[in-house]
């Protein structure tokens, strides 16, 4: 039962890294993409117009996006999340090495 629990806890807290991972990227491709769509409006110009300075924008973003080192700040929340998992796998090898 014990052993149960740890694997849930486990598994719990690998899906929530997974999640804050794919938050972070998300959200920072989002913050951009919605800034490319924004400031284009603030200008009194036809739609296509807008629009080609949208994309103007959010292409070199994007670009960027693909170039850059994701390690830094997701090996960071990998750490913090390594550091709550390690306890967790060593208490369940304690408890299959005792079966």
């Amino acid at each position: 039962m014990r052993l149960r629990a740890l694997y849930g806890l486990r598994w719990l807290l690998t899906a929530l890294f997974a999640l804050f991972a794919a938050a972070f990227v998300g959200l920072a491709v989002y913050a951009v993409l919605q800034f490319g769509l924004w400031w284009p409006r603030l200008f009194d110009a036809r739609e296509g117009v807008r629009l080609v300075l949208a994309a103007l924008t959010i292409l070199p973003f994007l670009l960027l996006f693909t170039r850059l080192d994701w390690s830094r700040p997701l090996g960071w929340l990998a750490a913090r999340f390594s550091t709550l998992i390690t306890p967790i796998d060593r208490r369940i090898e304690a408890l299959r090495s005792g079966d």
